[in-house]
């Protein structure tokens, strides 16, 4: 089967390598440059972590996914998963990380529960006292998704996949199978998978009912001299604890620290509208960020 792929995010990268390892003949089609960094999933790094709430069933779908990942490093002949475990701060009773806790509970998935001097004593840039208590699992880390970008579109252009950038798609036609370039090009196939991202509306706007964008801003940091050899050695911290909303990856495999909050989630005006919409929150979520997160004086 002759199959379009339109979007060269990892969802649509990982997509047209499952195409050509079912033998199906693939195109992928991006606007941008491939890897992409205005892509969802453009950034260096993104988390993978075996909590979840509980009854959600995501917890054991982790399992596929380790299996998943493990045939993709077979065929990069690299493997982007650094798998430093993750740890999770309770600050409040029925916070999210204490949710993911019971998760994990109900899944009987194995965590070391830390009390707060523990916790201090282990990973020095959390602030004693300003948390109820922390755990730790080995399953997850930091998935390097810019370099696992690079390695599919080289992978998949090595066997037999068309892979064309700077092809903006302006139009589809799902029932005809075909899709139109800005260019004026249009391209034929059997079969088309849309893995557009935020920009899905624009090509299916009257999806805007169902759909929704958000645009999430995130920081790169260096750690104060004192805590970088801590910061480096750190697992991924998941969830802060209480209202914040907050993650951080620590130094790994050459991409910098990053802290990101929901308190920066805004919907932009349009749906790919530009940062400076969001920015005004941005500023107000730094100063929130600092006063609320148990690790914030690693960045002071």
């Amino acid at each position: 089967m002759n199959v379009i792929v339109v979007g060269a995010g990892i969802a649509g990268l990982s997509t047209a390598w499952s195409l050509v390892k079912a033998g199906h003949t693939v195109s992928i089609v991006e606007q941008g440059p491939i890897p992409n960094p205005l892509a969802a999933s453009g950034d260096h790094h993104r988390i993978i972590r075996r909590a979840y709430r509980a009854g959600t069933g995501y917890g054991r779908l982790i399992t596929e996914a380790y299996e998943a990942w493990d045939e993709m490093w077979a065929d990069l002949g690299e493997n982007h998963l650094d798998a430093r475990g993750f740890v999770c701060v309770s600050r409040e009773p029925g916070d999210e990380a204490e949710e993911y806790r019971e998760g994990l509970e109900e899944g009987n998935f194995p965590f070391e529960l830390l009390e707060p001097d523990a916790a201090v004593e282990r990973w020095p840039f959390f602030e004693a006292g300003s948390f109820r208590y922390a755990y730790f699992s080995t399953e997850g880390g930091a998935l390097h998704c810019r370099k696992i970008a690079a390695g599919l579109a080289t992978w998949l252009r090595a066997n037999g996949a068309n892979a064309y950038e700077h092809s903006k798609v302006t139009e589809i036609d799902a029932e005809a199978g075909h899709i139109v370039l800005e260019s004026g090009e249009t391209m034929q196939a059997d079969r088309i998978v849309v893995a557009a991202g935020a920009w899905v509306l624009k090509l299916f706007p009257e999806l805007g009912g169902e759909l929704r964008t958000f645009r999430t801003a995130l920081a790169y940091v260096e750690p104060p001299a004192d805590l970088k050899a801590a910061w480096e050695a750190a697992p991924v911290i998941l969830d802060v604890g209480g209202k914040t909303d907050g993650y951080m990856i620590p130094l790994t495999r050459g991409a910098g620290m990053k802290f990101g909050s929901a308190y920066t989630r805004c919907r932009p005006a349009t749906p790919t509208g530009t940062a400076s919409q969001c920015r005004a929150r941005v500023r107000r979520s730094a100063t929130c960020f600092r006063r609320r997160s148990p690790a914030s004086r690693s960045t002071r």
